[in-house]
């Protein structure tokens, strides 16, 4: 009995030591921006001017901002002077899925003459890097948690495109997936 008591008052002890709670872990905080490969994950965006219910050709396209590796905060408004590609994705969208060599290709056809943008809805920076070696881009992924972004853009289903002429102008929108010819057709067009 006497060993049975000595044995309970070392385990209490033992337990009391150890405190009644386990310690919590510090979160790790994701950084602004991260490669995985060859493609960045802008894990901080925000839209800064708001859009409007329904973009239109010819309508100004709304600003936002992301953070690159080297800590530049980026704006849409910077990259004027070249056209952009500006698309709306998720992980779990099949569509976006199927599209994304498309864009990939049109990219590295481009040569740096055409800004390519893939801005993620409402996903982590996390799921995306997990999706990046599936679909192996090298354009700039946008993580937009919020969903800002595309609510001043007015997306209404993914995958969504907008094509930016080179003064800021929305040239084209397009809804769904986008085929090698339609992209190049709307490419063909940017002013």
């Amino acid at each position: 009995m006497q060993r049975l008591n000595l044995l309970v008052l070392l385990v209490s002890l033992t337990l009391a030591a150890c405190g009644s709670q386990p310690p919590t872990p510090t979160p790790t905080p994701t950084p602004a921006s991260f490669m995985v490969g060859e493609t960045t994950i802008a894990a901080t965006s925000r839209l800064i001017v708001p859009g409007r219910a329904k973009l239109t050709e010819g309508d100004l396209a709304p600003d936002f901002s992301f953070t690159l590796p080297d800590g530049t905060v980026q704006r849409l408004s910077d990259l004027r002077g070249k056209p952009v590609l500006l698309n709306f994705w998720a992980t779990w969208c099949q569509p976006c899925i199927e599209e994304m060599p498309t864009l990939q290709q049109a990219y590295t056809a481009a040569g740096g003459s055409l800004v390519v943008l893939g801005v993620n809805r409402n996903e982590m920076p996390e799921a995306i890097a997990a999706f990046v070696p599936k679909v192996h881009v090298t354009f700039p992924l946008v993580a937009n948690p919020a969903g800002d972004i595309g609510d001043g853009y007015a997306v209404s289903s993914m995958p969504e495109s907008f094509f930016i002429n080179r003064d800021g102008t929305i040239a084209a929108r397009h809804i769904g997936a986008l085929n090698a010819t339609t992209l190049q057709e709307r490419l063909g067009r940017l002013k």
